[in-house]
């Protein structure tokens, strides 16, 4: 009996030579991106998102088209400095050797947060542009969480992480408890689902360290659920925030269900930062910064998808990063 559902360009692409399949290859990845995106490049994107051309070296807006590259993308002059650009110099895309469809890997392997290992597995990339690319793509929103207002209802809680850092001090001492051995991170989330996680120093935290981290990023009168930490005293009175009070005991069942929200943001955190075995602290905040905006951005899936929100976020930034 024949095979009536053979694919009929099977004989056709298995007698391809080994040049002529990855061209065949590749155009295929274009027209799924295109399909998908509506660009098979970033110069392509960047046009469909309207990204305007920006002078890489003097800031300016104001630009004459001039040449054209040798991939047949167009060139500008600046008319403030003279400097000659194209449409993504200022970006962390310029001067990218891989493909649009290796970088559309790699961002989809960030939203799930995997291992640095397993992105350079599945791109074909080596260990340093796996962490390069990282990089440049925690350097579009480092001050992402600066633009957070907490309003309404805000539950406020602290978590802690061992700073693995200090092992290699030679007076590091094994502490237990919450001691100056553990870093703390100040997360909070209200209402609405905005959420924000920053680093409160080691150890627990004081009264003027906790009013620091979040008297930016809290609405005044707003109604703070808390556990009742003595550190929070400052930050109610000097906000006028109300205060509701739910004394951590995992026995009590009030607790538990009033305190649930900010606990199981604080063990995401967790579970998320010890994916990442070997982090440095000075790096640890872009991790955090990035936790906040993907939740954000997967929490608003249904008005946009998550990649798409992602890209366009990266195209329209300004800034490029340096090593």
């Amino acid at each position: 009996m024949s095979n009536t559902n053979k694919n009929p360009y099977k004989d056709f692409v298995f007698n391809l030579p080994e040049n002529e399949f990855k061209n065949l290859d590749e155009a295929i990845s274009m027209r799924k991106n295109f399909e998908k995106y509506g660009a098979t490049d970033f110069e392509e994107l960047a046009i469909k998102l309207k990204r305007e051309p920006i002078c890489p070296k003097c800031g300016s807006k104001f630009y004459v088209k001039h040449s054209h590259t040798p991939n047949s993308k167009q060139r500008y002059q600046c008319k403030e400095c003279g400097h000659r650009y194209n449409l993504m110099s200022n970006s962390i895309f310029n001067s990218t050797n891989k493909s649009f469809d290796t970088w559309i890997t790699y961002l989809t392997l960030m939203t799930f947060n995997v291992p640095l290992e397993m992105t350079e597995e599945l791109c074909d990339i080596s260990h340093p542009t796996a962490m390069l690319w990282r990089k440049k793509v925690f350097s579009t929103i480092n001050d992402y969480q600066d633009r957070i207002n907490l309003r309404g209802t805000v539950w406020i809680d602290e978590t802690y992480i061992f700073d693995s850092s200090i092992l290699h001090d030679n007076d590091f001492t094994s502490k237990r408890g919450l001691s100056k051995n553990q870093l703390c991170i100040v997360v909070a989330i209200d209402i609405f689902e905005n959420t924000y996680a920053v680093i409160c120093g080691h150890g627990k935290p004081t009264k003027k360290r906790i009013y620091n981290a979040l008297k930016d990023h809290i609405e005044d009168n707003a109604l703070l659920i808390h556990d009742g930490e003595k550190a929070h005293n400052e930050l109610i009175e000097k906000l006028h925030l109300r205060s509701e009070v739910y004394k951590a005991d995992s026995k009590s069942n009030d607790y538990l269900l009033h305190m649930a929200l900010i606990n199981n943001l604080c063990s995401w955190i967790k579970r998320y930062i010890y994916r990442f075995v070997g982090m440095r602290k000075e790096n640890l905040q872009s991790y955090l910064n990035w936790f906040v905006y993907l939740l954000r951005v997967k929490n608003s899936t249904n008005k946009w998808p998550k990649l798409e929100r992602i890209l366009r976020h990266l195209i329209l930034n300004e800034g490029t990063f340096t090593k």
